[in-house]
């Protein structure tokens, strides 16, 4: 008897092998039609609410060479950083850096999406910020709106960051006019101490190099605090 159950329960199980391998392809397969469909839904939904405005506002800023270029440069970020973000990592685009990385290139976005110049940024290596580079960050960052204002005329600003052991480095170049230190008045706050006072004030350094007609270059150093 028990034989012959053996014998029956085998035969079934050779019937019904193939339907059941068939029936795990086939969900499979649909799985990934409904995984792959659900993916296109939501490229569609990005293309429609953010790519088509961004071409609807270019239409209208026809005429202005440098919103047009802004626009597209905003666009080309948003959309690069939407294709390639983590998933899961539970940070929105509104919260503060954690990283030097971050802290940068924010602040490189934020100052080209205002002033409509373009900034190209590198950044080798990376930390966590503390407060001294949190400093270093806004003084960076006066560094990019000055560029950008004053030099932005003679092309992309160039924004370097290195971290190397305990020592950050970032530098901010343009190929604006120039200008000369010892010539700005006493009350523009803007190099002074927004820049060199606030690295001084931190632990830091920081140096310029403007020639008249040959840009300036901004470089920034400071040494992680101890932790």
């Amino acid at each position: 008897m028990l034989t012959a159950a053996v014998a029956v329960i085998a035969g079934v199980a050779l019937l019904a092998g193939p339907w059941l391998v068939r029936m795990t392809q086939d969900l499979s397969e649909e799985r990934t039609m409904r995984i792959r469909a659900q993916e296109r839904a939501e490229v569609a939904a990005h293309v429609h609410d953010s790519v088509l405005h961004t071409l609807t506002l270019i239409q209208r800023n026809a005429d202005d060479a440098g919103e047009v270029r802004r626009l597209a440069r905003a666009q080309e970020r948003e959309l690069r950083n939407w294709l390639y973000k983590p998933e899961g990592t539970g940070k929105d685009e509104d919260e503060e850096p954690d990283t030097l990385a971050e802290a940068v290139k924010k602040a490189a976005a934020e100052v080209e999406d205002k002033h409509g110049v373009p900034l190209e940024v590198v950044v080798v290596g990376d930390c966590p910020l503390d407060d001294k580079l949190g400093a270093q960050m806004q003084a960076a960052r006066e560094a990019m709106v000055n560029a950008a204002k004053y030099g932005g005329a003679g092309g992309a600003v160039q924004v370097y960051a290195e971290v190397e052991g305990r020592t950050v480095f970032v530098s901010v170049r343009d190929r604006g006019p120039g200008f000369d230190l010892d010539a700005v008045p006493e009350d523009r706050m803007g190099v002074r101490e927004s820049i060199i006072g606030r690295m001084q004030r931190n632990g830091g350094t920081a140096r310029l190099r403007s020639v008249p007609g040959g840009g300036t270059e901004v470089e920034l150093e400071m040494e992680r605090a101890d932790g």
